[in-house]
Order: structure tokens, then sequence, then C-alpha cells
């Protein structure tokens, strides 16, 4: 390996460490229905910049680890690269050390008891493993990489063991880290009800892993995989998960949208239609499966009125039970004791969405949309550093659409951003009582914006024919925000054209049977789905009668696209089908009740949607 240096703003130099290829990647292995594969592919990746401009770093993990000459704080990046930084003063800019190319998109740093650290590279489906090189300052070196499931997201180490979720194939891979092969594949895998992205472990065998778009809990044997139970919070976004000292209770920063609300001006000020919080849940109740774990649980409000909460986005329990929250939404972090009243906030770099502890009370923040780590002084709650992780970049105008799509300042009183409902640009399975169908009463559910350039007219009502004016509506009536400037939102529509659904193979498991699914597409046309369903986009313009009706006698609905069906868990306008099975017993097309025969093949065929 050699090292070479990069220049930045202000004078600034970096070592970089260039490593070889990695090695190549280890057998590729299937665990309970697991699927691995080592190509990339991300429905919420960036735009692509064009090839004569640098990309953004984009940091979205961090993690703090001892090296040979003190502190060091890596940084991953979405633009691949893994950065390390000195932590040894942190009164002054630190100095960049090293930067390496890691992957395309590390979403989680996981250090390992031996001093490996693991980086999650979700654009290659892998799990690349880093080692500090002691001989050689500040220098991280890429010691193996590992397939792993499609979309991986985090990764977390408990009692020998790695855990990691797996976006949309909703599975915990779990690896055996006291063999000497034990990344090469994974021991176990569970599959869960919903697409999991936090986890933490309760204990050295029990690991909990948090939805990443609704409210669901998962609990996790670390020894066989075995999903223990499940839990449903009320609540979606659930973004940091934190054990607390003496591990008898665990920490959910998430928001809760209240559909019995409404996007009024009063409601939205007052932060009544969607809340921004920490509950924190007894442990043994998770672990035993009281019923009466919500009345146990405690809950810490993250903002109010005069302090802006939007988008928690992850969270960190110090050593003495302070809880550090990054609020994604309004580029604030949040202090708090567990059982306090209120938190105060301290304001850091755009978009904050990872946290990291180390030594000497010192907090680190990597700054999603600055590109650039704060270092924060817990105990005074001051930033004593700043540190521009990179050169400043003219964003494209879809970088600013995405920065836009995440930033709650656009909302009245900052308690929410689109992505609050439309987490990642998909969904958070909830019903929303917003003027979106033109008037209150009758809640819909939340529909997801992935594959949103194809499926135009938009609404439940179908009244707006351009996905601008659709954009403009909701801020003015869903965000209660200022007025945008006609270029942000042609920003906002930009970046929402980039949004696509998942891949059929991102789903993980074994794929239905070839003449299974022809016959579910043969039956889909003969039951006329195909009426209001149209290929490719299995949608139509227009509204068509149903046969349902809202709490305000609506019958006549804009049939929403079917593809990336198989993600969805509520179904129809109010959400009351939880199955695609109740949809097509409720809802046969042309008036014809579904037969038995029939109903198998066209479940499958609607999933590969």
């Amino acid at each position: 390996m050699r090292t070479v240096l990069r220049s930045f703003p202000g004078g600034r130099s970096a070592r970089v460490a260039r490593s070889g290829a990695p090695p190549a990647p280890a057998r590729v292995a299937a665990a309970a229905g697991l699927v691995l594969a080592a190509a990339a592919g991300s429905a919420f990746a960036a735009p692509t910049p064009p090839p004569d401009r640098p990309a953004p770093k984009r940091p979205q993990a961090v993690a703090a680890v001892l090296g040979p000459d003190g502190e060091r704080v890596l940084v991953g990046n979405r633009d691949g690269t893994l950065q390390a930084l000195s932590a040894e003063r942190p009164e002054v800019l630190a100095e960049i050390l090293a930067e390496v190319p890691v992957g395309g998109n590390l979403t989680g740093l996981t250090p390992l008891p031996d001093g490996r650290i693991v980086a999650v590279d979700r654009a290659g489906d892998r799990l690349v493993v880093l080692r500090l090189v002691p001989d050689d300052e500040g220098a991280v070196a890429v010691a193996a990489a590992y397939p792993t499931c499609r979309s991986p997201a985090r990764a977390a180490a408990g009692g020998g063991t790695l855990a990691v979720t797996c976006l949309w194939a909703r599975t915990v891979a779990l690896y055996d880290l006291e063999s000497d092969d034990g990344l090469e594949s994974p021991q176990a895998a569970a599959r869960l009800p919903f697409e999991p992205r936090e986890l933490v472990f309760l204990d050295g065998r029990t690991v909990l892993a948090a939805d990443a778009f609704g409210g669901g809990l998962a609990l996790v044997s670390a020894d066989d995989g075995a999903v223990l139970r499940t839990r449903e919070l009320a609540a979606h976004n659930l973004r940091g998960l934190a054990l607390l000292p003496g591990g008898e209770r665990v920490a959910v920063a998430h928001q809760q949208l209240h559909s019995g609300m409404h996007t009024t001006t009063d409601d939205i000020r007052w932060g009544v239609f969607i809340t921004n919080s920490v509950t924190t849940l007894p442990v043994a109740d998770l672990l035993t499966g009281n019923p009466r774990l919500e009345r146990r649980s405690r809950v810490l409000d993250l903002g109010s009125v005069l302090t802006p909460s939007g988008d928690p986005a992850a969270l960190r329990a110090t050593p003495d039970g302070e809880l550090v929250v990054a609020l994604g939404g309004v580029s604030r972090v949040a202090f708090g004791a567990a059982d306090a009243r209120r938190t105060s906030h301290l304001p850091v770099g755009e978009g904050p969405s990872a946290v990291a502890l180390g030594a000497d009370g010192r907090v680190y923040v990597a700054n999603t949309r600055s590109d650039s780590l704060s270092v924060i002084s817990a105990g005074r709650r001051r930033e004593v550093a700043r540190v521009a992780l990179g050169p400043v970049v003219e964003p494209s105008p879809e970088e600013r659409g995405e920065a836009l799509f995440h930033d709650a300042t656009l909302s009245l009183r900052g308690w929410m951003s689109c992505a609050s409902c439309h987490t990642d640009g998909h969904t958070n399975h909830g019903l929303s009582d917003t003027l979106g169908d033109g008037n209150y009463g009758a809640p819909k559910r939340v529909l997801s914006l992935l594959g949103v350039a194809d499926t135009r007219p938009y609404a439940w009502d179908g009244g707006m024919r351009r996905l601008e004016d659709q954009i403009v509506k909701s801020v003015k009536t869903t965000l209660r925000g200022r007025a945008l400037t006609e270029a942000e939102v042609a920003d906002l529509a930009a970046y929402l054209r980039t949004l696509e659904v998942p891949a059929l193979r991102d789903g993980g498991g074994a794929p239905p049977a070839p003449r299974f699914v022809a016959a579910g597409r043969a039956a889909f046309d003969r039951y006329a789905c195909n009426r209001c369903h149209r290929e490719p986009t299995y949608t139509s313009p227009g509204v068509h009668d149903v046969g349902l009706a809202d709490e305000l006698g609506t019958t006549r609905f804009n049939p929403p696209s079917l593809r990336g069906l198989r993600f969805g868990r509520r179904f129809f306008h109010d959400g009351s089908a939880r199955s695609l099975r109740e949809v097509l017993a409720r809802h046969p097309g042309n008036g014809v009740e579904v037969s038995g025969e029939d109903l198998p093949a066209l479940v499958a065929f609607l999933k590969t949607l």
C-alpha cells in the first residue's frame, strides 16, 4: 500500500491510503433462504454525478476506535470512501489522516472486539473488513470482503455474533465471529414481517431489530435465527436504537403520525400531526413478551413549538445515561436524560445522520448534507470542531432536491419533512388526513413514491396531472411551509424522478415457479384487473369506482401502481386490507369472485411486479 497527499480547502492536506483491489469475494452462500449476491443495486442510490464533477462525500456512518496512537474516528461515506481522522486535539480542526476507497455506499461501521472494523457496503452487497495499519500513522487497509444479502443496511456485534439487517429481503443475517471463516457465509438468517434497518444486541444472544418504515420490532435469537416474537409500536421511522447503561431499558428514536389529526395550520404548528420522540422500553418486558410493554414505556419529546425537532436520525446513550439524538431534518443534536421532561438542542452541520461516542465525553456526528463531521463536547454541550470532509461540490438538481426532500425546515415549525411520511421515498405505511383528496375527515394510506415518475396523475383523487403541481400542493397544504421557488420545485421533481422500485431479486427468498407466475398473469387478465392496472406501470389515468367508499362517501379513486406491491403491508385507500388475499377477496375483478384455484397464482404474480 502507498500513500499520497490530497489537498482540501484551506490548505489542509490528507494522507490517502491506497490499497490494491480488495481480495476476491469469499464463496457465495445461502442460509435459511437468504440470497447472497455480489452485484450492486439500491432503490435509494443517489444520482450518479457527471464524470467531470467529483462526487460529494455524503457521510452517513461514523465510529470511534482506539488505534495504536490514540483514538481514531472513522467516517463511512455514500461515495464509497472511508476516512480516518485524528481525535487527539478536538479543540482544533482534526486532520484527515487517510482516505480509502472501500465500496459504493457505506451505510454502517461496526468495530469488533479484535480490532477489526466491518463496513457495510450497500451498493456492493458486501461486508468489508478493515484494519488500522500500525506502522503507517492514520492508514486503514481493506483486509477482506465478503458478499452478503441484497441491500444490507446495518450491522451490530455481540456475544461472538455479527448481525446484519437486509432491508428488502426482510432478513437479519447472523455470522459467527468466533469461527475463522465466520464471515464467509451466515450461520443463520431470520425472516421478518417488515424491512429492518437498525438493530442492537439486548444481551449476548438476543438481537432487537427495528422497522425501517413502520413501527415493527422483532426479537431474534442469535443462536439459530429464530424469531422469538414481534411487537408493533405506535410509531414509524425507527431511526435509532441504544441500550441504556445497566441494560435494563432500550431507547428507540422515532416519529409518530397521528391519523386523527389534520394538516391544518394549527395542527402542524403545535406539533400534533407528527411527533418526534424517544421511547424507552423495559428489556425484560421485551424478552418475556409482557403485553403491558407500552404502558411501562417512557416517552421523551425531542422538541416543542419553539425548538424544531424534525426527523430523528440516530441515537446513542452515554455511559451516564444521557441520550444524544441527531435530528436530521433540522440539523441539530438533542441532549437529554431518558427520564427528562425536555431536551436541549445544539446546531450542527446539515443533515446529521450518524453519531458515535468517543473518549473524554466527545461525540462525533456525521453531517450528510454538508459533507462535514461535528466534534462535540457532551459535558459542555458545545461543538468544538467541524471538519470538512472534502472539497465543496456544486450539487446537481437531483442532489438539491434530495436535500429539500429531507429538510424539515420546509414545514411550519420544523416538525417534519417530506421524508417523514415518505421514508427514503417509500412510505411509512400510515394513514394521513391531508388535503391530498381535497378534504379532511377521510385519512388515506400514505403512498410509496418509488417509481412515481411514471404513475401520473397524482393523489388518491387523481387531481394532479403534473408532479411539479403535486409538490407545490404538498408543501403548501401538508407541510404548511413557505412558498417554493420554481427552481426548488424543479429540483424536488428531479430527485423524485430518480426513485425506483426495488428489483425483484432484492426481495430475497426463492422466486415462484415461472409456470405459477404465468398462470397468475393469465388470471390477472381474465379477471380484468388490467382494466385499471395497465402495463407497464400497472396503473391508469383517471379515477374508477372500485366498489369501496371512504368516510365521506367518495367511491372513485385513482388506482395506485401495483409495482412493488410485495413491499406493501396495508392496502386500499384506508389501509383496511392487510394482505393481498384479503384484497382479492373484497375487491374481485370485474365483479367476479376469484376462485380458490386462481388465488395463489394471482398473488404470486402480483408479488413479481
